[in-house]
């Protein structure tokens, strides 16, 4: 059973903040950076998902679960709860060669030729692992064995040893090639150790304390409010600003013409800057200027907080 946790948004605040931040602001390729990181490491997950399904029904497969501990919070790319054992899974969307010099540091080559060093997944994994181990000892579970992997989920990436006398970690192989070690790991733990229900409510605890990434993009990327880009883009061609002509929203380039344009803009606003609006604030990050018009374009699909002259709306 694969259980899907909640996601953070933190990949829609980056889209968000790139398409709202100027080309010439400073923090502008930190922030692309940024994202195209985050949308590499979405990639990898979903490679996962397919060697995913051949896994027993009863099984818990928890995707990012988030944890709370005395050092803050810990994250799984992939748990996977069974009654003889528990497997931890790091996901790393790497392309070129790579070169493992056993559990110290790899290094990537590129196409291009260029090495870079990366950290290695199996300390990263181990870290984890204890972290969990200790943080699950408050529901008293029997000895089970914790086990992990460190999967690559492109096909194409080459995994070599640093040193011709060593070989790659075992835990590290291609995404392929998980249902055949997963396999491996039911025949060498063969043994139940946890009942079906208890199963369930260790399945249930830790979605019960998976905490949402939260994340301030405008601090964290030094963005300030008033150096974001105002104004309503087209869904078609991406110009900004379109106006607000006779009950339609209007792109002065392309003459695409939409009735919920706004929408995607106050979703922008409420992802990077804040979850409520007050008429006020609407009109200047759409760029109206009638209180009127703005009021019914929020009154229309948010519900309102507060009384009239402390009135706001709620976006998300």
């Amino acid at each position: 059973m694969i259980i899907p946790l909640d996601k953070s948004d933190y990949i829609p605040q980056l889209k968000a903040l790139d398409q709202r931040t100027a080309t010439h602001h400073p923090e502008k390729q930190l922030i692309q950076t940024q994202l195209i990181k985050e949308l590499a490491g979405a990639r990898g997950q979903s490679a996962l998902t397919f060697p995913l399904r051949f896994l027993h029904d009863e099984d818990y497969i928890l995707r990012n679960p988030r944890i709370d501990d005395e050092n803050e919070c810990f994250e799984i790319d992939n748990l996977i709860l069974k009654r003889n054992y528990i497997l931890l899974v790091e996901v790393k969307n790497w392309y070129g060669t790579l070169y493992f010099d056993g559990e110290k540091q790899v290094v990537r080559k590129g196409d291009d030729g260029i090495e870079e060093g990366l950290p290695n997944p199996i300390p990263q994994v181990k870290l984890q692992q204890h972290r969990l181990q200790k943080w699950l000892r408050q529901f008293d579970l029997p000895q089970i064995p914790f086990l992990y992997f460190a999967v690559i989920s492109f096909p194409s990436t080459i995994i070599k040893s640093m040193h011709t006398d060593q070989s790659v970690p075992e835990e590290v192989f291609h995404s392929n090639l998980l249902p055949l070690k997963i396999e491996k790991l039911n025949q060498q733990y063969s043994k139940n150790i946890l009942s079906g229900n208890m199963l369930k409510t260790i399945a249930a605890q830790i979605c019960n304390a998976h905490k949402v990434k939260k994340v301030h993009v405008l601090d964290k990327f030094h963005v300030s409010e008033n150096e974001l880009i105002n104004g309503v883009f087209c869904q078609k061609c991406y110009a900004n600003p379109m106006n607000w002509k006779y009950g339609t929203w209007h792109c002065p380039v392309c003459d695409h013409v939409s009735k919920n344009a706004h929408m995607q803009a106050l979703d922008e606003y409420s992802l990077i800057i804040n979850n409520e609006i007050t008429n006020r604030e609407a009109r200047a990050f759409l760029r109206i200027d009638s209180p009127d018009v703005t009021k019914r374009l929020l009154s229309g699909s948010y519900p309102p907080i507060g009384k009239t002259g402390y009135r706001r709306y709620k976006l998300r």
